[in-house]
């Protein structure tokens, strides 16, 4: 809209050019301006008298407010065709203008009754040709006066006025827009951030003082004009307060911030009280000339706490800081001076211009440091990337470590443990005495322990490995409940606890060899942390087509703080019973093992009364019927005439394997290593007779070659063959071989049963012919 407005003030300049250079060329003379430059001045209860132009009342020894009029006097040698005006660059905005005795402006009601440009039409009806009369009447309430008046051409005059305006009035109304916008900038960052209290008061300091100068500049009051008058003087305390509190929380004086800080909350709240009263009684001008000298020197003071509080900086743009708001004080004792009427009142207020160009620049200052800030953030999250980059790699380069030395060492750990367990099976069968039967089950359970601890080492580098793959099937679980139950019992029976398992009929879609691991790791870690009552195992069909597997105990239970990290490796809560505690890997095998099947796994528990873990498992089909557990008599005897090779390079695990397959019935030829049996084997090309054997045993780690390799050897001299590979190896690649080629794998250490079970599950399979990959 301003835009379109000076657009038309250009034509309206083109035509009023045409229309000279037209009557130029008609013979018809321009008309001249007239600059009328003394008046005759007439005040309730004085005499006329005649005054220059511009008039300033104050500087007379008049009050610097009420009435009077002006009569101005000015000649015409012939009434002009063209349109005339008259204007003054100050008269106030409530007046009264008669031209010739006739009236051309009526009082401006709703003005302020301060001084204003303004132009006025002289209509051509009410000019005469010699002596013309114009007489104003004016009320002020401060900076009583009136400027010189030029009469001329209307359109040109107000092209004159309009440009002024541009300038004089239209320049601080934007730049105090803006202040207001850079005041609801710093407001929101200190909304974000209140410990920024210098932002803060920054951002209120600007929004008071635009708006009191933004103000100054309307030609019309919303409000009476004692409340305009009240809310020009609240403006200036809470400005000049604002200023000084913003200065002192500049200072590294904390001490002199908080005497400083309640000092002027008192002042910036008792002054504008202090004012109503004197507002009621019209005596408001009476307190501003006492009150604003005072806030001058706090604007000083203020100054001064700011160049102590950036002296030490040191740089130009903290000397240009202060600078401008020294600049800024200045502009307010001038207003002062203006407002007493002690500068003429062709002037203006300085405050309007300087406090947006002199607060921009602090602006301009955080604007700065935001932009910093913002660009010191990048370049920390750029080197904070590449430091989680570097520590990232160093973790799995750490972890990589881990798992070989944890596959290094268990497997050394192996071999010994796996003597020893199957020796002292072979000893406890051996010994009829129950004295020594008793110390043998001591040793046998601790082997056991031992056992338990290196297969968890294990079953934690499969997992970690990635060789590890769900291989979903439809599951019984009173099918996985027994063998638990069969596996558990006896460690609860010792504890005096009862293992309960419910019945049910429910089947779910899982792998049955990780699930029953899932359930297996949590029942031993409830029987491991129970010391009385027992632990419950239950499985619940919900709605969303689920099974709710729950493991309860009646255990020392879980603290809240506790219940993240009790999944992390070798971490362990709460007390085990003595001679029980593990490694803590079983709930860290469990939750990666869920991770693998994506079964979600919950908790709750209880500090003295108890936990309960959770999986939910997706539902099949149910069995028709629960299925007991039928076990009968172990036979003696159960590998009678089975004829096996075994291959195995350490001597004390050799031994131990061939006397327990021996023990079992079976015919075993022991070889400790390839060379050994390549020897003992047919040559190659000969023509195939009866077998020599029926089950190849061998060890995946030999000199020379692998277990598969043995196998392969086999396969070709004897013909196709059952097999079984007992490893102590936990290296991925090696896993991941064994599990490709599909042979049955018995971890080192096992338990007796493992050992007869593998066995079976090997000749049950079908002769390996050609090894797959």
């Amino acid at each position: 809209m301003r835009w379109r407005r000076l657009l038309a003030r250009g034509v309206l300049a083109c035509a009023l050019a045409g229309r000279l250079a037209l009557a130029a060329a008609m013979g018809e003379p321009p008309v001249d301006l007239v600059v009328l430059d003394q008046a005759a001045f007439l005040k309730a209860g004085a005499a006329e008298q005649t005054v220059p132009l511009p008039d300033t009342w104050v500087q007379r020894g008049l009050p610097n407010q009420g009435t009077a009029r002006y009569r101005l006097v000015f000649q015409l040698d012939r009434v002009p065709d063209q349109p005339l005006a008259v204007r003054f660059t100050r008269v106030s905005s409530t007046r009264k203008v008669m031209l010739n005795g006739r009236l051309i402006t009526a009082p401006n009601v709703a003005g302020r009754d301060h001084p204003v440009p303004e132009v006025f039409d002289l209509p051509s009806l009410m000019l005469r040709p010699g002596r013309n009369e114009l007489e104003v009447e004016v009320r002020y309430r401060s900076r009583a006066g009136l400027s010189a008046a030029t009469i001329g051409p209307a359109n040109e005059l107000r092209l004159v006025h309009d440009r002024d305006a541009l300038w004089s009035r239209e320049l601080p109304r934007i730049l105090n827009m803006g202040m207001m916008v850079l005041a609801a900038f710093m407001f929101s960052l200190w909304w974000r951030r209140r410990s920024e209290w210098t932002i803060g008061l920054f951002g209120v300091l600007l929004a008071v003082g635009s708006l009191r100068n933004y103000t100054y500049f309307s030609d019309v009051s919303l409000l009476p004009a004692g409340v305009t008058d009240w809310f020009f003087y609240a403006a200036q305390i809470w400005t000049v307060t604002l200023f000084c509190a913003f200065a002192l929380s500049l200072d590294d004086g904390h001490a002199a911030w908080r005497r400083g800080w309640r000092w002027l909350a008192a002042i910036a709240i008792a002054m504008p009280l202090l004012a109503i009263g004197f507002s009621a009684a019209s005596q408001l001008p009476v307190l501003r000339t006492f009150t604003y000298p005072v806030l001058f020197v706090l604007a000083v003071v203020a100054v001064r706490f700011l160049w102590r509080s950036v002296r030490s900086q040191g740089d130009l743009t903290h000397v240009a800081l202060v600078g401008s708001f020294a600049a800024v004080v200045a502009a307010g004792a001038h207003d002062y001076l203006f407002q007493q009427g002690l500068v003429p009142i062709t002037g203006t207020f300085w405050l309007p211009f300087a406090m947006p160009v002199g607060f921009g620049i602090y602006g301009m200052m955080l604007m700065g440091r935001l932009v910093s800030a913002v660009g010191e953030v990048e370049r920390l999250n750029v080197e904070l990337e590449h430091r989680v980059l570097a520590r990232t790699r160093a973790l799995q380069t750490a972890n990589l470590a881990k798992t070989r030395f944890l596959a290094s060492a268990s497997h050394d750990l192996r071999q010994p443990v796996a003597a020893i367990g199957l020796m002292v099976g072979l000893l406890r069968e051996q010994v009829p005495d129950p004295r020594l039967r008793g110390m043998i089950d001591r040793v046998d359970h601790a082997v056991a322990s031992m056992e338990s601890m290196l297969k968890g080492l294990l079953d934690l580098s499969r997992l970690e490995s990635g060789t590890v793959h769900a291989r979903v099937a439809w599951v019984p679980l009173q099918t996985v409940f027994d063998a638990i139950a069969l596996h558990e019992r006896e460690a609860a029976d010792a504890r005096r606890l009862t293992l309960r398992f419910r019945p049910t009929r429910l089947a779910v879609l899982s792998d049955p060899v990780l699930l029953e691991q899932v359930l297996r790791n949590l029942v031993s870690n409830a029987v491991r942390y129970t010391e009385r009552g027992g632990v419950l195992v239950t499985a619940r069909a919900r709605g969303d087509g689920e099974v709710l597997l729950q493991v309860w105990d009646t255990g020392v239970g879980i603290a809240a703080e506790h219940q993240a990290t009790i999944f992390e490796e070798f971490v362990q809560v709460g007390g085990a019973a003595a001679g029980s505690r593990g490694l803590g890997l079983g709930l860290a095998i469990v939750q990666r093992s869920l991770a693998v099947l994506g079964h979600p796994l919950t908790l709750k528990s209880r500090p003295g009364r108890g936990s309960c873990f959770g999986v939910r498992v997706p539902r099949g089909h149910d069995e028709r019927r629960a299925r007991p557990r039928v076990e009968g008599p172990a036979a003696p005897t159960p590998l009678d005439g089975l004829r096996v090779l075994l291959v195995e390079d350490d001597a004390d695990v050799r031994h131990g394997l061939a006397e327990r397959l021996r023990s079992w019935g079976a015919e075993v030829q022991a070889f400790d290593g390839i060379t050994a049996l390549r020897a003992a084997l047919p040559p190659a090309g000969a023509p195939r007779g009866t077998p020599m054997a029926d089950l190849v045993v061998t060890d995946q780690a030999l000199p020379g070659g692998s277990g598969l390799l043995v196998i392969e050897l086999v396969r070709q001299r004897v013909g196709a063959i059952h097999a079984m590979v007992v490893t102590g190896d936990t290296s991925p690649g090696d896993l991941t071989l064994l599990e490709a080629s599909g042979v049955p794998v018995l971890h080192k250490p096992f338990r007796t049963e493992a050992l007869l079970a593998t066995v079976h599950l090997a000749l049950a399979a079908t002769a390996l012919g050609e090894l797959s990959g």
